[in-house]
């Protein structure tokens, strides 16, 4: 009997609960096992990312707009945030093993967007004696495009006139998160788990 005040939780399948965590000691100790286990969670990370850059941070709360320096001087001419030439999305690669999934970039700025930059750095021409070549918006707007797949989409551009400059200071970078956290990946992951353990015992 239960008291009134108090509550109660009703468990249902524990022989099918114990069956499984029975399985997962077997796939735990077979390395093919842990390996398949972890090559899908890696899989489900990647996509993860790749929705994340797609939706431009909306996977993790939003990306800052670009401001209109940046977007003028974009030579690919995108107006997606850190899309102008896929390649910072294109590195995240997935990697797994016995004992892990992974999916990161070996791309040494991702760092500083994913944590933003402290403040303000100085830039300066890699050639002693040589000049910065950047431009500076003077008109900035959107245009409407057409995908691939058709639909059109709105994106804001800028254009500029081209300055010289032996040195700038550019005003940090925001943080704009890549990764997932834990939390946001969690829920697939243990549906994942459950499928692949249950599929053990067949």
């Amino acid at each position: 009997m239960v008291e009134k005040t108090g509550i109660s939780v009703e468990v249902k399948g524990l022989r099918e609960t114990q069956q499984m965590l029975r399985r997962l000691a077997v796939a735990a100790g077979r390395g093919s096992g842990k390996s398949a286990l972890h090559a899908r969670y890696a899989i489900i990370a990647s996509q993860w990312i790749d929705r994340n850059f797609q939706s431009q941070g909306a996977m993790a709360g939003g990306w800052k707009p670009l401001k209109p320096n940046t977007l003028a001087n974009r030579r690919m001419g995108s107006g997606r945030i850190l899309q102008n030439n896929r390649f910072l999305q294109a590195s995240f690669m997935p990697k797994w093993d016995e004992n892990e999934a992974v999916v990161g970039s070996a791309v040494f700025y991702s760092k500083f967007h994913e944590e933003g930059t402290a403040g303000p750095y100085p830039i300066r021409p890699k050639k002693p004696g040589g000049f910065l070549r950047f431009k500076v918006a003077t008109r900035f707007g959107a245009r409407t495009v057409t995908l691939k797949s058709s639909k059109k989409i709105t994106l804001p551009f800028a254009e500029g006139r081209e300055v010289f400059a032996k040195e700038v200071i550019h005003p940090g970078l925001p943080q704009r998160r890549l990764l997932p956290r834990e939390q946001d990946l969690l829920p697939q992951l243990l549906k994942t788990t459950l499928n692949y353990l249950t599929g053990l015992g067949k």
